[in-house]
Order: C-alpha cells, then structure tokens, then sequence
C-alpha cells in the first residue's frame, strides 16, 4: 500500500475530516460570538433609544404642596416636570376632592382643569390651585386619599396613562418652623397702610397742635440743674421723715445735694433769673409734701 509521510491514504483521509471538523466547529463559535456581540450592541442601541425618549417625554405629577402663604394651607399642583409638553391633558381625582367649606358655584372639584382636557402644559410649567386649609378640616369628615388618573400626549403623538396616590395625611403627626416670607411682609405692611390711613395727620385736612417753648443754652442748663435739685431735696426730705432710716441713702442724696449746688452757686444763693424756675417743679413740692404727710401718719 502507498504511504506518504509514512500516513496511508486512509489515515490522511480521516485526519482531513477531523481538520474540516474543527474549523467548522471554530466557524459556529466565532458565528455565535459575532451573533452575541450584535445582539448586545442592538440591545444597548435600543435601550439608548428608550433612555432618550424617556429622558425628552413629558412628565406631568399631580400632588398636594403647601401654600405659600401659610403651612395650614395647602394646593393642588399640577406640573410638568419634563422636557417636552404634555398635550391633552385629562386629570381624575378619585374619590372627587371636597373641601371643608365649600363656596356654591365654586366647588373644588368642578374646576374646569379637572372636568375637562388642558390644551397644553408647557415644560417647567405648573398649575396650582388653593385646596383647603388643614386647621378647617381638623374634626370635618372629608376624604384624604386620592387615587389620580393621568392622560396626556407628547408632540410626536405618543400617548402616556399613569395613575399615582394623593395622600393628605402623610406629614400628619410631623412638625415645621414657621418661615417669614414676603407674604408676611405684605401683611405687616397692610396693617401699617391701615393705621397711617385712620390718622388724622396725614389725611387732606388734618391738623396737629404743637407747643413749642424756646430757651437759651444758660436758661436751659439752670432750668435742668433747679429741676435736678428740687427732685433730689424732696427724697431727702421723704427718707428723713420714713420710720426706718436708710443712713447709706441719705448720705448719697446729701452728697449729690452738696456737688449739684456747688456747681451751681445760684440754687444756694438764690441768684439768677427768676423766670428760670420751672413751672412744673411744684411738683415735686407736692410729691415732697405727701411724702411727708404720710411718714407723719405711720410714726403717730
């Protein structure tokens, strides 16, 4: 029998067909390989497409958001948080929202943005309307769990359906701090128009009496010093006449007494203008009588 290499043709036949063997079984893993890659890459494209399309559609959320005028107060919010706008709106509250106090021909859930389609609500947009006050509806039976049903399109025609929970008790049992804003400031400012508005002075007629007295700087120093004088010799004059003496007190007036009247000569010497005496020391003349009179009593 003819050999080459020392292989019959037999053995050179069978090892070609283990040869072809091979390379078809390395053709059907680089096939599956390639058809694994292209599957991964169609995935990833189509899932980059998705993020896309999720990332630039309209977003509508339907919520309960705190006044800002007051935390007691709360409003319906509707806002598109999306990137596009959202045609066609159509938005359900079940069970229908009820207020408190209703105002007849002003229910709350007859309002015509939740009755009938919004045209269009632009990205960022939001529309908002005053629900209830919680302080109103502590003690009222009304419903607090709101399921809403949401439908809307996008400008490429693609219709969105979505459904979420309004629940009005969820910070029940929370507590906040109470921040001034420019809705306070507008309150304080209302209660100052109202006030300036009752005073007389500034209306069209008003009128205002002033009494004036005028005096040089000499008259005014005198004037202070006689007044200063008087009302230290009266308490002097009351402690004196009290059963129970305050000896560290009334050497504390006695040394004023003496300092303000050697500063002013006049008050011991009794010179100067005469029509420097206040009008008003008497005062403290009758205050030092009384006092008198009334230590007079408790010693007798």
């Amino acid at each position: 029998m003819d050999t080459f290499w020392g292989l019959s043709g037999t053995a050179w036949t069978a090892l070609y067909t283990v040869l072809t063997a091979l390379l078809l079984l390395t053709a059907w893993v680089a096939a599956g390989i390639a058809w694994g890659q292209w599957r991964a890459s169609r995935d990833a494209v189509k899932d980059a497409r998705k993020a896309q399309a999720e990332a630039n559609r309209p977003y509508v959320l339907v919520t309960a958001e705190p006044s800002a005028a007051s935390r007691r107060l709360f409003d319906l919010s509707i806002r598109n948080i999306g990137k596009r706008p959202a045609l066609d709106l159509s938005v359900r509250l079940d069970p229908p929202p009820v207020r408190a106090e209703e105002v007849d021909g002003h229910e709350f859930a007859k309002m015509k943005m939740l009755t009938e389609p919004i045209v269009m609500l632009a990205p960022d947009q939001e529309m908002r309307a005053f629900w209830d006050s919680h302080v109103e509806r502590h003690g009222v039976v009304r419903p607090t769990s709101h399921q809403v049903h949401l439908t809307y399109k996008d400008s490429s025609g693609a219709t969105y359906e979505e459904t979420s929970v309004i629940d009005l008790d969820a910070m029940q049992g929370s507590m906040h701090t109470e921040v001034k804003t420019l809705h306070d400031v507008g309150k304080s400012l209302d209660e100052i128009k109202k006030v300036l508005k009752g005073a007389a002075l500034l209306s069209r007629n008003g009128s205002v009496d002033v009494q004036a007295v005028t005096e040089s700087y000499e008259a005014h120093k005198h004037r202070l010093a006689m007044e200063e004088h008087t009302r230290l010799r009266a308490n002097l004059e009351s402690l004196q006449g009290w059963r129970e003496k305050r000896p560290e007190i009334i050497s504390d007036l006695e040394d004023r007494i003496a300092r303000l009247e050697a500063n002013h000569p006049f008050l011991i010497e009794g010179t100067g203008d005469a029509s420097l005496t206040p009008r008003w020391s008497t005062k403290w003349r009758r205050l030092a009588t009384r006092l008198r009179a009334l230590a007079s009593r408790q010693r007798q």
